[in-house]
């Protein structure tokens, strides 16, 4: 008797266990995020993540993802510098395009941060971005934003 039970059994679950067609939804969209924002911890307080860089460094490069199917032409997307978050001086502090391109099938950006070096005056100023994305690409909007702060060295000590 058991060993029927537990063939009945086994029948039974192969049974519920064989091949059913499912219908999964699949995601048609198109999305431009920042990866900084994907893999870092926000900021306390805030929504996005924080890259520090000395303004020695020259520039910082910020990647791009292009979370859809490839496209056959580049894509160019925009940004920009979100005021409530920034304390940086345009020209004085950094330089940006405003623009990134997406390559013809690729999944990525890069947005490079120019940082001017402003010498030995101390402190940190901050750079907020946040990704726009164009006509048919539009930005995650949880990881559009990242924030670069740029720490200036002390002046030397006079004596």
């Amino acid at each position: 008797m058991k060993r029927i039970f537990g063939i009945f059994s086994m029948v039974v679950a192969l049974f519920f266990s064989s091949c059913i067609e499912q219908d999964y939804a699949l995601w048609e969209g198109s999305l431009v995020e920042f990866q900084q924002a994907v893999v870092l911890n926000p900021v306390a307080g805030q929504t996005f993540p924080r890259v520090t860089v000395p303004n020695t460094q020259g520039s910082v490069n910020l990647q791009v993802n292009f979370v859809s199917a490839h496209r056959a032409n580049d894509e160019v997307i925009t940004y920009k510098v979100v005021p409530e978050g920034t304390t940086a001086v345009a020209g004085t502090d950094y330089t940006i395009t405003g623009t990134a391109t997406i390559p013809a099938n690729s999944s990525f950006a890069t947005v490079t941060v120019n940082i001017v070096n402003t010498g030995a005056i101390g402190g940190s100023v901050d750079l907020l971005l946040e990704l726009e994305g164009n006509a048919t690409i539009q930005p995650s909007e949880r990881y559009k934003q990242v924030q670069v702060r740029i720490t200036r060295p002390n002046p030397p000590a006079e004596g």
